[in-house]
């Protein structure tokens, strides 16, 4: 009993990569084609098959033609019926695949733009094996297509890939599902969940506008996102070749107050939980429309404020330790 048990999930994950190695690597869009379409009868179609043999063996029992033309009719449009939903994914385009960042332990939210389908929007379900969701009609620029929308779990930070979907549709008759694996590859980031009970750390800067001198020259506090009109001397032309983004030098009494989120300066707590404490902070901090500085090892520290900044420091949160 165990082994036969254990057993059950296997096969349908045998038959996942089967269905996967036979179709190849999706790249998008991408036009359905027929051979990658698959075909079962629901519940209601192996009643209405079971209904058929009924009827069958009483016509042939009781020698009643009227009732064999009437099954043979009805077999008929069993089979009309799954041309029918076959052809509902047959041919259907899948333009756009994409994946919202997300916080560990939190769901990514993932959206897919199809077009070409006979179906309606409500008779298109996507999802992850057992789960699935209905199509809804796209909006916008794409309003002539079908958005299909999934929240697939992210338990930790770092890269996200998506699992191989399933598009389904029991449409137009409900005596058969059609369906099929899609695996475009989508990815995105997860960021540290946002926790920790620590204060935010107090502003840095004196906000007069006099700068500190070290050896006649001022003292370099950080590196923060270059913006339009700043001075090509300020750059940080090294920092560039070495393939980070394009960063200028601040110094101090160049600007307002700013916080300090130092990864260094959260002793006693563990490198998760310095990660969470420092994404509660820049979450609060860009709410409030505050600047502040991140500081991690072995990385130039970031400064600015907004979303761009914002969503670069979590970016380097949610890699940060990872491999390449």
């Amino acid at each position: 009993m165990p082994a036969a048990a254990s057993a059950k999930p296997a096969a349908p994950s045998r038959l996942l990569q089967w269905a996967l190695r036979r179709q190849g690597r999706d790249v998008l869009p991408l036009k359905l084609a027929a051979r990658r379409i698959y075909i079962l009868p629901t519940s209601a179609g192996w009643t209405f098959a079971l209904l058929l043999l009924v009827m069958f063996l009483a016509g042939m029992n009781y020698g009643n033609g009227l009732a064999l033309l009437f099954t043979f009719w009805l077999a008929g449009f069993a089979v009309v019926a799954m041309v029918q939903t076959q052809r509902v994914l047959a041919g259907l385009t899948v333009h756009q695949a994409i994946a919202e960042p997300a916080h560990a332990g939190g769901q990514v939210r993932l959206s897919l733009h199809v077009s070409g389908t006979r179906a309606a929007p409500q008779d298109l379900l996507l999802g992850e094996r057992g789960q699935a969701v209905q199509g809804l009609p796209a909006g916008g620029e794409e309003a002539d297509g079908v958005l299909l929308r999934l929240e697939l779990p992210a338990p930790r930070r770092g890269r996200w890939q998506a699992p191989p979907l399933r598009l389904a549709s029991c449409a137009p008759f409900g005596l058969f599902q059609a369906w099929t694996w899609l695996a475009p590859g989508i990815t995105t980031l997860v960021y540290p969940a946002a926790a920790g009970t620590r204060p935010v750390p107090e502003t840095i800067g004196n906000g007069t506008g006099q700068a500190r001198h070290v050896q006649g020259q001022d003292e370099l506090a950080w590196l923060r996102d270059f913006r339009e009109g700043d001075s090509p001397r300020q750059v940080a032309w090294k920092a560039y070749a070495r393939g980070q983004p394009l960063l200028v030098r601040e110094y101090h009494g160049e600007g307002a107050h700013r916080h300090e989120f130092d990864f260094d300066a959260l002793a006693g707590l563990g490198v998760e939980e310095r990660l969470s404490q420092l994404t509660r902070w820049i979450l609060d901090a860009d709410e409030r429309g505050e600047s502040w500085v991140l500081r991690l090892p072995g990385a130039a520290p970031l400064a600015g404020r907004g979303e761009e900044h914002r969503a670069r420091c979590l970016a380097r949160l949610a890699l940060y330790g990872l491999p390449p």
